[in-house]
């Protein structure tokens, strides 16, 4: 999700219209309604001032960052809201798991299982280091693209 919808998204949860978001944030009604449409891109200023006004992290409504901490739970927790992966502890242990909802989780999980496959085989000798890294980067071939086709289908049903 770009960041536009992420404005519209958090906004639109708090019920408020463009032009309150803009007095909020100090910044001008066109501006907001050119950024939820993805006409303009807010700078890092303006995302925090609209972050600020929301009451959301800058984190929630900007662009995936990895290469932090914090970025990296807001991609997790997109994650959670998109395809339905969450966290559980067994045993101690934490692990991201696929909750079953809907079509397109029952699809990402049979990705991950896939990967997960490739994983084992990796970790069993079946297959080198090279053999693994080379699917891992290939991917998705041919049955994993119609796998990810379908997906979008279903995804784009169920948000109509």
């Amino acid at each position: 999700m770009d960041v536009g919808k992420k404005i519209k998204k958090f906004r639109t949860a708090q019920g408020l219209s463009q032009k309150e978001l803009a007095q909020r944030s100090g910044m001008s009604e066109p501006a907001i309604r050119n950024y939820e449409l993805g006409n303009r891109t807010p700078s890092d200023k303006q995302l925090e001032k609209i972050a600020g006004a929301l009451g959301v992290s800058i984190y929630a409504i900007s662009d995936p960052n990895l290469e932090n901490y914090y970025g990296m739970m807001h991609a997790l927790f997109y994650l959670e809201d998109e395809y339905c992966i969450i966290p559980k502890e067994i045993d101690g242990q934490i692990y991201l798991s696929v909750e079953n909802k809907n079509t397109v989780s029952t699809s990402v999980s049979n990705m991950i299982r896939s990967w997960n496959s490739e994983f084992e085989k990796l970790k069993s000798g079946e297959i080198t280091k090279e053999e693994y890294d080379i699917w891992r980067y290939s991917y998705p071939r041919i049955t994993a693209e119609r796998l990810h086709e379908e997906l979008k289908k279903m995804k784009n049903n169920t948000e109509k």
